[in-house]
């Protein structure tokens, strides 16, 4: 017996040494919006499917309203310039990823919302906030911040508490109706501070439909480190922590293994099923996990957590050859309303092209694959809302496809600052999407003409062309006796704001003209890196015919790789070269 508890012991303490010093994050969105605003009811309904598959532990959402509307105060138009907004609806992912505009897809599918905040839910934060009290009569409200990590270190940081109204009309809830600032500092694993204060509350808010939430965010960089709210929560909550790279790159062969992924049980005592599942990937592509005591497992496994218990887990897995793998750890139990899914890609590193799905949730990079897989060409598709572009990318491939659609900010910060290094060290792009010159050029938009001009090679001339129609040019490698339509047809028919775009400087050359009026396309080599890019100031998808389609891209990815002969010459592919007739 005395061995038995020996053991017991031992294991209970490999599992308190290897904790993660930190606490699952509570991802907030703030909207910005106005009672005016033709769009905003696309990202409220957006936000609400988030609302759908998130609890109040994982996922807060409050609303600004801006004065020059209903509902609007000095204080949320302060919050709002904080923000430095510049058109509605802007929706905010903890303090930093910002979400311009809202369209149909929003409203109906919750993207890109939803690929962000499962991001964000599943990242470690150094702290935790808890409400411990909030009188809906007097204003008070008291909350607690505890300390998780060994390292990190809050130094007269922001602790926001805002007072919510539910159910104002149909159409308005979440509304901020007070905000109130207070300052917090915080280090050493395990230490606490509590801060009490106190909302102003007006008699004609409705006291049961007023709830709180608080918001830790960093001075120096504004990121939203942990928010809480005092919604009510699920008495049984399990949490991932990953930060991990969710979406890699390697050989077809071989084993790769992850990074530890911590689950912790944030409810009442439960009983789980642990298990590993692929869902696409080569024929032949095994999966398994190894949990922390090294003992690695093919099948579903129980697992018992205690109330702020945790453990964790690699997945390994095996390729079945070239090609991209989905697969995710799942955590389910009779107990959660839904599964707890740590969603991972793989990408061999053997694929003739990779696409980078930025469209902002729309479904636009059908239209790219459909012509990749008419081509025979094997390819990944990487979701820029699921990550940022790691610089090993450039390893394994010498040419992007970047699909923008109509999303905003079009290139962000990360995205421009990777391009910037990507065609610094002379790779190639293929660039699509409506309204990039004018995002990045326009006041109103995201602007920044250097790095526009430099790194595409193209100067911006205006915003919606509203021509439909273009033509290539002459003797062009790409575009010779090409003629595209972008509406209708079996194209997205989207295309609102074609910009019209010219060749910046002699590095460049204009490939595609509107019909009667301006350049639509560029294509540039740079003169000292060598890198190639193919630029369309409107969106591939909006292109109506699925030949059309094939006839602009392939070409094109041939040109960025070099490629002057169709017909294998630089391949020693001689198979096209010859035909026998009966």
């Amino acid at each position: 017996m005395k061995n038995v508890m020996l053991l017991i012991c031992v294991l209970l303490s490999a599992t308190t040494l290897l904790a993660l010093d930190a606490y699952p994050k509570t991802s907030i969105a703030e909207d910005a919006t106005a009672t005016w605003c033709t769009f905003c009811p696309n990202a409220y309904a957006g936000l609400e499917i988030v609302h759908g598959e998130y609890d109040f532990s994982q996922f807060v959402s409050v609303r600004y309203y801006e004065t020059s509307g209903l509902y609007g105060t000095a204080e949320t138009d302060a919050r709002n310039d904080f923000y430095v907004v510049t058109g509605y609806p802007t929706v905010i992912l903890d303090g930093l990823t910002h979400f311009v505009g809202a369209g149909a897809t929003t409203a109906a599918t919750g993207e890109p919302y939803l690929t962000a905040v499962e991001s964000a839910t599943l990242m470690p934060a150094p702290i935790q906030v808890e409400i411990d009290s909030l009188d809906t009569t007097t204003g008070a409200v008291s909350a607690t911040v505890t300390m998780h990590s060994t390292t990190a270190a809050l130094n007269n940081d922001t602790l926001l508490f805002v007072l919510l109204e539910d159910e104002v009309t149909v159409s308005h809830t979440h509304l901020a109706r007070d905000l109130v600032y207070e300052t917090v500092s915080l280090t050493g694993a395990g230490s606490t501070t509590t801060v009490t204060t106190s909302f102003t509350i007006d008699p004609s808010w409705n006291e049961l439909n007023l709830n709180a939430v608080a918001i830790v965010q960093r001075v120096a960089d504004r990121e939203v480190l942990q928010a809480a709210s005092t919604f009510p929560q699920p008495a049984h909550s399990v949490r991932a922590m990953a930060p991990i790279d969710r979406l890699v790159f390697g050989p077809s062969s071989g084993t790769y293994t992850t990074g530890d992924i911590t689950v912790m049980n944030v409810g009442d005592a439960d009983t789980y099923t642990v298990d590993v599942i692929v869902d696409s990937g080569p024929a032949g592509t095994q999966v398994s996990f190894t949990d922390e005591f090294g003992a690695t497992h093919t099948t579903p496994q129980p697992l018992s957590l205690a109330s702020d218990e945790q453990t964790y887990y690699n997945v390994n897995l095996v390729p079945g050859g070239p090609g991209q793998i989905e697969y995710h750890l799942e955590i389910t139990s009779t107990n959660l309303a839904s599964p707890l899914i740590v969603p991972l890609t793989y990408f061999t590193d053997d694929l003739d092209v990779m696409l980078i799905d930025d469209d902002g949730g729309d479904p636009y990079e059908v239209y790219f694959t459909d012509v990749l897989d008419a081509a025979g060409k094997s390819y990944g598709v990487w979701d820029r809302g699921m990550s940022t572009l790691p610089a090993e990318i450039a390893l394994y491939y010498n040419t992007l496809i970047w699909n923008v659609g109509w999303a905003f900010p079009s290139l962000d910060a990360d995205d421009k600052l990777f391009l910037t290094t990507y065609l610094g060290d002379g790779n190639n792009l293929f660039l699509s999407g409506q309204d990039i010159g004018w995002d990045l050029n326009d006041p109103q938009g995201s602007p920044d003409p250097v790095w526009y001009e430099a790194n595409l090679h193209a100067s911006y001339v205006r915003d919606d062309t509203n021509i439909m129609n273009l033509d290539g040019v002459a003797d062009d490698p790409i575009t010779d006796g090409l003629t595209l339509t972008i509406a209708g047809g079996t194209g997205a028919n989207n295309q609102q704001y074609p910009d019209e775009i010219d060749a910046a400087d002699a590095d460049a050359t204009v490939i595609l003209n509107y019909q009667g009026d301006g350049g639509g396309a560029t294509r540039s080599v740079d003169s000292v890196s060598g890198a190639r890019v193919v630029y369309l100031g409107f969106g591939f998808e909006g292109i109506s015919d699925d030949q059309a389609r094939y006839d602009l891209l392939i070409p094109s990815l041939d040109w960025l790789e070099g490629l002057v002969f169709r017909d294998g010459f630089e391949s020693s592919d001689t198979s096209a070269w010859s035909a026998s007739s009966p």
